[in-house]
């Protein structure tokens, strides 16, 4: 129970870990274990994949390693300062370049593709350009950048290329256009729209990339087309949205309209089930890695 406790805490909010009703994923692989050697982790939190097909794993090690789709470490990037926390969200740009939310120092770190630090922006605070507690990131297809945060402003900033912020939307609230914990990013480029996982509220919000209000996915609950904790969010190629849900322990798919499709996984140490998976990532092939924190372990599944 201490456990159980302990981990819900370390997630950011209050409830339990119990999971829904879901099917079971077809695992393809399983890879990492308990450790901070290479290919290990340590709660890993974040994960994105790179136009190459190799992926970013972040953990509460100070480091992101750079992974081929089979688990092996390429090379491993160590975090400037992590002595206050981790980072929670990992985004790569369409030039290569990785986008580090470095979540508990209030700044989006830019890594070239050498994993070289190129440049910061962002730093503590409620005015325009800054942040409290940054989780992730995403790209529009004009260039601009997305960065959702919470802490208090728990809004949606947008910026330039290079860094110059342009604006901002959404507050702290539970009403429409306000947001909890807006924890992952997705943006359709397709249908224009930008998906933002409201965590502490239970659904998702969908919005135009000019940062107008859609709508929403989901309410509270463990059934099907209902969320707990959403969290990590990734696109397949037809628009079929992934979600991933730290308070059910699942995966769950929705239509570009709308309609849950499936719910993957369960509470548990075996493969295909999860223990407070934090995040997701997608191929251009539909097969999804899911970050299994609690279990220290990256899960690829067909859904």
């Amino acid at each position: 129970m201490l456990l159980v406790a302990a981990v819900a805490l370390a997630g950011g909010c209050s409830g339990g870990p119990a999971g829904g009703p879901a099917d079971e994923p077809r695992v393809l692989a399983v890879f990492g274990s308990s450790g901070r050697g290479a290919g290990e982790f340590l709660y890993p939190r974040a994960i994105n994949r790179t136009a190459d097909g190799n992926l970013y794993v972040v953990d509460r090690t100070g480091r992101i390693q750079w992974m081929t789709p089979e688990g092996e470490t390429l090379r491993t990037i160590t975090l400037p300062e992590f002595e206050n926390g981790y980072p929670t969200g990992l985004g790569v740009a369409p030039d290569g370049c990785l986008y580090v939310a470095d979540t508990h120092y209030s700044r989006v770190l830019v890594y070239d593709r050498d994993g070289r630090l190129a440049r910061r922006f962002g730093s503590f605070g409620t005015g325009d350009g800054r942040f409290i507690y940054p989780t992730d990131v995403a790209f529009a297809p004009d260039g601009r950048v997305f960065v959702s945060e919470y802490g208090g402003n728990d809004r949606i900033s947008i910026y330039g290329p290079g860094g110059e912020f342009l604006g901002s939307f959404g507050r702290f609230g539970s009403g429409r256009g306000e947001l909890a914990r807006p924890s992952g990013l997705a943006v359709d480029e397709k249908r224009g729209i930008l998906y933002v996982s409201d965590a502490c509220n239970h659904r998702v919000a969908k919005y135009t990339l000019a940062g107008e209000l859609i709508g929403y996915l989901g309410s509270e609950g463990r059934g099907p087309g209902l969320l707990r904790y959403p969290y990590g969010l990734a696109l397949l190629a037809d628009g079929t949205l992934v979600v991933c849900e730290y308070g059910n322990n699942r995966i769950q798919t929705f239509s570009p309209d709308g309609r849950s499709l499936r719910c993957l996984g369960r509470a548990g140490r075996a493969r295909g089930q999860l223990a407070y998976p934090w995040d997701v990532t997608a191929d251009e092939r539909g097969r999804l890695y899911v970050v299994d924190s609690g279990n220290n372990r990256i899960q690829v599944w067909r859904p």
